[in-house]
């Protein structure tokens, strides 16, 4: 049996189930070749010991360290790179090893999430597909995103936009804005979303505002929702934009709608579309104001400096280790309301709105 403090191995499992390490193998991974009563009898051992296949220390009499797996789409962009960073960070106290995989770049994307649940303890996973990865024992999944995108049968940490939207409102209202244009990200060029999150339609309440071959991401929904009633006729427009090409163009059409404040999907559209407007010799933020999302370093580094809805990676990353720590201890349940965490953007107001 399982010292208290000390994991529950393998052997731990088969002693309790009177059974061999093999069958305990087969077992958990759901295997042919045991009679089903055997394996029940097995999976409650594991359930009574809180037994955890250890992946990477499979065959091992005493099983190596946790290895958390954090699933994100591109690394190259900057968002997922300082998540990431944040989780090995939140990570090291505990003596965990963090596995870092991207989804876009992988030869099966849509089974990326599902071939790295295979290689560790739990999973965390960032606008990828991350359902139906529990094996028979039970593997901690934590989903990180919007309320909109995330579900409700694995763990969730809530990045909750609404407290610092309603912020944001208020300050551009004060600010004298009344003909606010949000800029979307396209092609699948966005945090934590994919194209089959979005939406054809946005519903402000009052107007219905389509754009052509532009399904807005719920981001940018959220955005134009919030933002209506500072327009007279409830109408906010939503420009899709590419992350790193277009943006004179789409600097043209902003200025066009005689728009006096910019809101871009994320901090690093905004810092282009900020440079391009600078490079244009437009004032920002005296004809135009200039808003992203996420709250970057790169977003203090910039002239102006850019008003941001800020979300503490940190504090993200913290409370994502916490709840996978209680899921691999049983203190916290795989799913439910006890496996939920919200951690709020902010606004941060600087120079650029």
């Amino acid at each position: 049996m399982a010292a208290p403090g000390r994991r529950a191995t393998i052997i731990d499992v088969a002693q309790l189930a009177g059974v061999s390490r093999q069958t305990v193998t087969r077992a958990v991974n759901d295997m042919p070749g045991i009679s089903s009563s055997t394996r029940q009898r097995v999976l409650d051992a594991a359930q009574q010991l809180n037994y955890r296949p250890s992946h990477f220390g499979r065959g091992l009499v005493e099983q190596g360290p946790t290895a958390l797996g954090v699933a994100v789409r591109d690394l190259s962009n900057t968002y997922f790179a300082e998540l990431g960073a944040a989780l090995v960070r939140a990570a090291a106290p505990r003596g965990w090893n963090v596995v870092l995989t991207e989804t876009d770049h992988a030869p099966d994307p849509e089974h990326a999430a599902r071939e790295l649940a295979r290689k560790v303890d739990a999973l965390v996973g960032y606008g990828v597909a991350t359902g139906q990865l529990r094996g028979a024992v039970g593997m901690p999944v934590v989903e990180l995103g919007d309320s909109d995108d995330i579900g409700r049968d694995r763990g969730v940490v809530e990045l909750a936009t609404a407290p610092a939207l309603d912020a944001l409102v208020t300050h551009l209202r004060d600010a004298g804005v009344q003909r606010p244009v949000v800029v979307d990200l396209v092609e699948g060029e966005i945090d934590g979303e994919t194209e089959g999150t979005r939406d054809a339609e946005i519903d402000t309440g009052s107007t219905a505002v389509t754009a052509a071959d532009h399904a807005p991401a719920h981001r940018a929904r959220r955005l134009v929702n919030a933002l209506a009633p500072l327009s007279a006729d409830g109408s906010v427009p939503c420009l899709p934009a590419r992350a790193r090409t277009g943006h004179g163009d789409l600097v043209d059409r902003v200025l066009a709608e005689q728009a006096d404040a910019l809101i871009a999907f994320n901090d690093e559209l905004a810092v282009r579309l900020l440079r391009t407007l600078r490079g244009r010799g437009i004032d920002v933020p005296g004809r135009i104001r200039v808003v992203g999302i996420d709250g970057l370093e790169i977003s203090s580094l910039v002239s102006p400096t850019l008003t941001t809805l800020a979300i503490d990676l940190m504090e993200v990353a913290e409370q994502t280790v916490e709840l996978v720590a209680g899921m691999l201890e049983g203190t916290i349940p795989l799913t439910g309301p006890e496996a939920h965490r919200i951690v709020p953007f902010e606004l941060l107001r600087r120079e650029s709105a």
